[in-house]
C-alpha cells in the first residue's frame, strides 16, 4: 500500500508546483508624493481621481486620511504571481478571471499647504497548478498602476483651487447713492418753501428810500403813539 501512495504523491509532484513570486515590493518612491495642497483640497483631489477610475470605495476616513477602493481584474503587466513548474516545463503563474485589485489610499498633512499622497496596491488572484486544486495568492505588484494613479493625483492636484467669490459691482452702489440724492433734492425746497416769513417786514419811505425807523413796520401788531394835536 505504501508503494502505491508515494508514487502518487510523486506523480502529482511532477505534475505541477507553484513557486512565490520573486519581485521585490515597489520602493516608497514609487508609491508616494507630495502635492502643494491643503489637506482638504488634497482629499478632494484623491476622491476624484478614485471616480475617474470608477473605483468601488470600501471603506472612507477624512479624519485619518484613509481610502480603500476596489479596482478591476488586474494582469501580469500589473503583479507577479509566481511561477508553474511542471513536466512540460515553468511559465509565469496567469490570475484569473476573479483576479481582484484593492488600492489603499494614505492621505497626510505636510505643514499647512502641502499633502502627502501615498497609495499601496493589494493583488490576488487563484492559481491553477495541473493536478492541483486551485490556489489564492498574494501577488507582488510591479509599482505600474501605483505610479499612473500618482501622476493623475498631480494632474488633478493642478485643477483643485478653492472657489472664488466674485466682488460686489460699485455700479449699482453710485447709481443707488444717486437715486437717492435726487430723491432727497425735492425734500429740501419744500422744507425752505414751508419757512415762515420773516417777522420784520422792510417797507419803503415816501422818498422811496429805505432807511426811516418809523418807516418799519413789526408784524403790523405794535400801536405806535398819535402825533400831538396842534393849538
Amino acid at each position: 500500500m505504501r508503494v502505491p501512495t508515494l508514487g502518487l504523491v510523486a506523480a502529482l509532484s511532477a505534475a505541477g508546483c507553484l513557486y512565490p513570486p520573486t519581485t521585490q515590493p515597489p520602493p516608497d518612491e514609487q508609491q508616494q508624493v507630495v502635492i502643494p495642497l491643503p489637506y482638504d483640497l488634497a482629499w478632494d483631489a484623491v476622491n476624484a481621481v478614485v471616480a475617474e477610475n470608477s473605483f468601488h470605495v470600501q471603506a472612507q476616513d477624512m479624519t485619518n486620511g484613509i481610502i480603500e477602493a476596489a479596482g478591476p481584474r488586474f494582469t501580469l503587466h500589473d503583479a507577479d504571481c509566481g511561477k508553474i513548474k511542471s513536466v512540460a516545463g515553468a511559465y509565469t503563474a496567469e490570475p484569473e478571471a476573479n483576479s481582484s485589485s484593492v488600492y489603499n489610499f494614505l492621505v497626510r498633512p505636510r505643514g499647512p499647504e502641502a499633502t502627502l499622497v501615498e497609495v499601496r496596491a493589494t493583488f490576488n488572484s487563484s492559481v491553477k497548478v495541473p493536478l492541483h486544486p486551485a490556489t489564492d495568492v498574494d501577488c507582488v505588484s510591479h509599482g505600474i498602476q501605483e505610479s499612473n494613479l500618482l501622476r493623475q493625483v498631480l494632474v488633478e492636484a493642478r485643477k483643485t483651487h478653492r472657489p472664488e467669490f466674485a466682488k460686489p459691482n460699485a455700479s449699482p452702489q453710485q447709481a443707488a447713492s444717486s437715486a437717492s440724492t435726487q430723491l432727497a433734492a425735492p425734500v429740501t425746497v419744500q422744507t425752505q418753501a414751508r419757512q415762515p416769513p420773516s417777522s420784520i417786514d422792510r417797507t419803503e419811505s415816501p422818498s422811496g428810500m429805505p432807511g426811516s425807523t418809523h418807516g418799519f413796520s413789526i408784524g403790523g401788531n405794535l400801536n405806535l403813539p398819535a402825533p400831538p394835536q396842534q393849538q
